[in-house]
């Protein structure tokens, strides 16, 4: 649902609406300077003895997200920096709009190619974002904050960087590792997590116990539609392939073929072919699943949500041979079409603030801030990242960015991963071989792409 039909509704005490409008204390703010307008002065030396001045207009804008929508466990944390911000900048109001994550691209590129998108600032995901910056080019340059601010932004952020100007700063850095239960690993016999290929295999197997313990938790349903895709994505990289290189689609790859044989095997291996993504999130949380190939978004919140597994939870690389994984920088970027853009970018600086950031991260459960000397500003950051059990595998990861494995394509993200789940669910049920599922979604995408 778009956010022009939502009205305003409130959400975790955050206003989130569809526009602007003026509210009545606006109008009441903005009455003496209108009496003077009309030339109906009052007497001045009255007004101050009275303590009476004119109050300028409130500058509202619009931050869009999914935050607000399905995401409750980070957006309090986010509502509370935006909060802050506002109290600091009593002049300022933001609310909050957008759409579920899960069709929060689609919504913002819809927007921009009718003409420009209805926001001041955009939290998007990393292909948005680049897609707003290079197609459209919608962006305001950024660079400027992180100058003020003393931060270095990571090499992640070249994906926003055009003709020199950097577009949008990184706040949500979602990095891929391989997690897992070390009580449920120990108990089938492993003292020490998998470090190959192989071994992770072979801890699926021993770990499966259906239907009460399960090896892996990946997902395998078109139904769970972009979630499928996110985590699917990076097995192209145990054979070092890659969908895309620079403008040439390498979808049915020899080294893609054999990494996707690869995850199916783990697949059937774990006991949850064909289970729903909802189903697997609650198996995860009640401790019957040994290995998750995760994101560290909201990990932090499993103390409460999985108060058996937390203790248990702890990380190491991918283990394939490159230990490479995917990691999605979100940024955020400040819209030209704004009316307000001093105001926007006051609004981005205030969240790339070390302090806020930190926050963020750190109540969000995210172990990477997108900054490559953030330690400089926040003593605090390095005691997290060494104190933190969950999150060594994290930190041991080679990353890489969505340019790496999609070139060009990046703009095509969610229309590449839809093409590609959709033909290999053939190959889950067992209706086709995985050869023959990813050479049709290279035969269907460079149809699609290059019309």
């Amino acid at each position: 649902m778009s956010d022009s039909s939502r009205g305003e509704e409130s959400s975790g005490g955050v206003e989130v609406t569809s526009g602007g409008g003026i509210s009545r204390r606006q109008f009441l703010g903005t009455s003496a300077a209108g009496v003077l307008a009309v030339g109906l002065t009052p007497n001045l030396a009255k007004l101050k003895s009275l303590n009476i001045r004119p109050r300028a207009a409130t500058t509202t804008l619009k931050l869009i997200s999914w935050e607000p929508f399905g995401q409750s466990p980070e957006f309090p944390a986010w509502t509370k920096v935006v909060n802050e911000f506002m109290a600091a900048n009593p002049k300022i109001k933001v609310q909050w709009g957008g759409w579920p994550f899960s069709t929060f691209d689609q919504n913002v590129i819809a927007e921009a190619q009718a003409g420009g998108v209805n926001a001041d600032v955009v939290m998007a995901p990393p292909e948005a974002a680049s897609t707003l910056i290079a197609k459209y080019n919608l962006a305001v340059p950024l660079q400027s904050i992180t100058k003020s601010l003393g931060l270095v932004p990571i090499p992640a952020h070249k994906q926003f960087t055009l003709n020199g100007n950097l577009y949008a700063l990184g706040v949500i850095d979602v990095a891929f590792a391989l997690t897992y239960d070390q009580r449920l690993l120990k108990a089938a016999g492993f003292s020490k997590p998998p470090s190959s290929m192989e071994q992770w295999l072979a801890a699926v197997k021993a770990t499966t116990k259906a239907p009460s313990q399960f090896g892996a938790s990946l997902i395998n349903t078109v139904a769970a539609q972009a979630d499928w895709w996110n985590q699917l994505q990076n097995f192209c990289l145990p054979y070092g392939g890659a969908w895309a290189k620079g403008t040439t689609l390498t979808i049915d790859s020899p080294a893609n073929i054999k990494g996707i044989e690869y995850w199916l095997e783990l697949v059937n291996a774990s006991g949850l072919k064909g289970t729903s993504e909802t189903a697997i999130t609650k198996l995860v949380l009640g401790d019957q699943v040994a290995t998750q190939f995760n994101v560290a978004a909201g990990l932090s919140n499993y103390k409460t949500l999985a108060p058996k597994l937390y203790p248990n939870l702890r990380s190491t690389p991918p283990p394939w041979p490159s230990h490479k994984a995917i990691a999605r920088l979100h940024p955020l970027l400040v819209m030209k079409s704004s009316k307000n853009v001093e105001a926007a970018m006051e609004l981005v600086k205030w969240c790339v603030t070390p302090k806020n950031l930190y926050y963020l991260t750190v109540t969000n459960g995210y172990p990477i801030i997108p900054y490559s000397n953030f330690q400089d500003f926040e003593p605090g950051y390095k005691k997290y990242l060494t104190n933190t059990p969950w999150l060594p595998g994290f930190l041991e990861t080679n990353y890489v960015g969505e340019f790496d494995i999609l070139g060009q394509y990046t703009y095509a993200y969610a229309e590449i991963g839809n093409i590609i789940a959709t033909n290999l669910e053939r190959a889950v049920s067992g209706s086709a071989s995985v050869k023959s599922a990813l050479q049709s979604a290279q035969a269907q995408a460079k149809s699609s792409l290059h019309a």
